[in-house]
């Protein structure tokens, strides 16, 4: 039996937990014992419950205050020694830096979710930002094993540094949606979205590094009337963007019924200067719909798996690349595009797939 414990600071529903509640919930449990270890109080948005429902022990070291770095070590470090697992895998730079310090006799992975840069840079301020990127490069190159959730973060380390990093595509678990018009017209209907308007769907925090603001304005412009843009999800950009909603540009906030939006939409953008494998991305395709992605390497990856062409790259700084990108893919056989973007889900980005790379990899490092 491997026993694996995943550290993260909490259990929120965000891009990097999805992935580690879709890794263990496909795990074989006759072969492993898994734990998980949150280092800070947990969020409104917390998907704590849905871990409690899985075969596994969850640990809290705190569940009220925020705990000074060396009070938040030490109570890792003791919680560890209780657990005594061959692998601890961090998923959060917090995780990261401390268990680093932890003893060697545990076998330490790393999820690399994102290529440190511009994201951090926005989320810290420029310069706590760079020293967060540095430090970030620093413990990354010491676990015994980093893992890039996509090729495109595996080539930037390699590209960049030098370094030969592991790659594990991020996965979803999502359903595949059998097109049934009738129910999406329900679906819509019930989401108060217009028949006559073709919409594409944002999903995503409103802050600058995904440019939401972007797409409003481009939107605004755009001389089509029957076309319009979902924008879901919250952030520092939110109430801003909030009062420009009309008819053509929906901003509902954060939802958890993603699912219905993504089956009413038509078509999946992204705006974003830096990605890693945005799960958004991958449950759009579990739909099938067609898409435009800004011009960075995660997102050209997904359309290099394509065998025909079922979206566009533009220029996500150029509203005019954008005009243009919408009236190319508004041309695309849509029932032809939903087959083969579904069929390519399947073969690289399930999230079966992808928690069984994770267990090889656990084996592996284990033995």
């Amino acid at each position: 039996m491997t026993k694996v414990c995943f550290v993260v600071s909490s259990l929120c529903n965000e891009g990097p937990v999805n992935v580690i509640y879709n890794i263990i919930r496909y795990m074989d449990f006759s072969s492993f014992e898994v734990s998980i270890i949150t280092l800070i109080p947990e969020k409104k948005n917390s998907r704590l419950k849905d871990f409690k429902r899985l075969p596994i022990q969850i640990y809290q070291l705190t569940k009220d205050k925020f705990l000074r770095p060396w009070s938040m070590f030490f109570q890792l470090k003791r919680k560890v020694e209780e657990i005594n697992p061959d692998i601890l895998h961090s998923h959060c730079p917090r995780s990261l830096y401390l268990s680093y310090f932890l003893p060697k006799k545990y076998k330490k992975v790393y999820t690399i979710h994102i290529y440190p840069g511009l994201q951090q840079e926005i989320l810290y301020g420029k310069w706590k930002g760079k020293i967060v990127n540095i430090l970030n490069h620093y413990f990354t190159h010491r676990m015994d094993l980093a893992i890039g959730c996509a090729e495109s973060v595996s080539s930037l380390y390699l590209q960049n540094k030098g370094w030969k990093i592991h790659s594990i595509p991020n996965g979803c678990s999502l359903p595949l949606w059998k097109k049934d018009c009738n129910k999406k017209k329900q679906i819509r209907k019930l989401l108060g979205l217009k028949e006559s308007i073709q919409y594409f769907i944002f999903i995503g925090r409103f802050s600058y590094e995904k440019n939401p603001d972007f797409l409003v304005k481009a939107f605004q412009a755009l001389p089509q009337q029957n076309i319009g843009i979902i924008l879901l999800g919250t952030g520092p950009l939110w109430e801003h963007l909030k009062k420009y909603e009309n008819d053509r540009i929906i901003l509902p906030g954060f939802k958890t019924n993603v699912y219905e939006y993504l089956i009413a939409a038509d078509f999946y953008i992204s705006a974003s200067d830096v990605e890693g494998l945005a799960n958004t991305i991958l449950e759009s395709m579990t739909v099938g719909l067609p898409m435009l992605l800004s011009d960075i390497p995660s997102h050209k990856e997904v359309l290099d798996k394509m065998s025909k062409c079922v979206g566009f790259i533009y220029d996500h700084h150029d509203i005019n690349s954008l005009h243009q990108s919408i009236s190319n893919i508004i041309t695309l056989n849509k029932e032809e595009v939903s087959d083969e973007i579904r069929s390519v889900f399947i073969r690289y980005y399930t999230a079966q797939r992808m928690s069984k790379s994770y267990q090889e990899a656990y084996l592996n490092i284990h033995n």
